[in-house]
């Protein structure tokens, strides 16, 4: 017979499972409204298993209400109010460990985290990474089911070319990847420029296409509180 304790610990168990996921990582920051912040479901998000929606900025980064924000229409393509805030850069927690914001594939993903363990990428291998899925999507062209796009300032803005040229004048880099060296980093607005300098400084590289293992976890509270969502 199990125990009280174990009973209620069970259906938390089942609920994030531990078997990896093995893809590839690239960096990205396109400005745009994260997709897991939009009203409704369907479509590219699904926001049927989330608490609350990731927060959404104006222009200036100050971030709507929750209402607002699933309502306001994207700065990108839409001529909108609403775009990606810059609280969502990556964030060093040791020399092995970084927390963050990504985009998956899977439709379901919304709100939930990730832990990634990078195979390649030298010195980055074994590094860990724990993310917070925010968007659902990326480019299909590029991209593979299973690949997971994270949210670094710099990173290249990707298929919707006109969201950081609508929230600071300019985008930087290459369209796919971004800025290609830490001296581009100084280039980018002073907001954005600490998690510009996260791809080299921790990651020591540009991110793209190096091989990762993932695995669903609890949400860590640093990230939940940032996002304002959860699962």
């Amino acid at each position: 017979m199990l125990s009280p304790t174990l009973a209620l610990l069970l259906p938390l168990l089942a609920a994030v499972p531990a078997h990896a996921i093995s893809g590839k990582t690239y960096p990205t920051w396109d400005c745009c409204k994260p997709g897991c912040g939009h009203s409704g479901s369907g479509g590219s998000y699904n926001r049927t298993t989330m608490i609350g929606a990731p927060q959404v900025c104006d222009i200036n980064n100050t971030p709507f209400s929750i209402s607002a924000g699933l309502a306001a229409a994207p700065g990108c393509g839409q001529s909108g109010t609403a775009y990606l805030c810059d609280t969502y850069a990556p964030i060093i927690a040791s020399d092995s460990l970084s927390y963050g914001f990504a985009i998956f594939r899977d439709k379901s993903a919304c709100c939930k985290c990730f832990e990634l363990t990078w195979k390649s990428g030298s010195p980055a291998a074994g590094k860990k990474m724990q993310v917070q899925a925010i968007n659902v999507g990326g480019d299909k062209t590029t991209n593979g089911a299973n690949d997971v796009i994270i949210y670094t300032p710099g990173g290249g803005v990707g298929p919707v070319y006109d969201g950081c040229r609508q929230q600071y004048g300019k985008s930087w880099g290459k369209t796919v990847g971004g800025v290609e060296s830490r001296a581009g980093c100084a280039e980018l607005p002073q907001n954005l420029q600490a998690g510009c300098y996260w791809r080299w400084n921790w990651a020591k590289g540009d991110l793209n296409g190096w091989d990762v293992d993932y695995k669903q976890i609890s949400c860590p509270t640093t990230l939940e509180n940032i996002s304002g969502c959860s699962v």
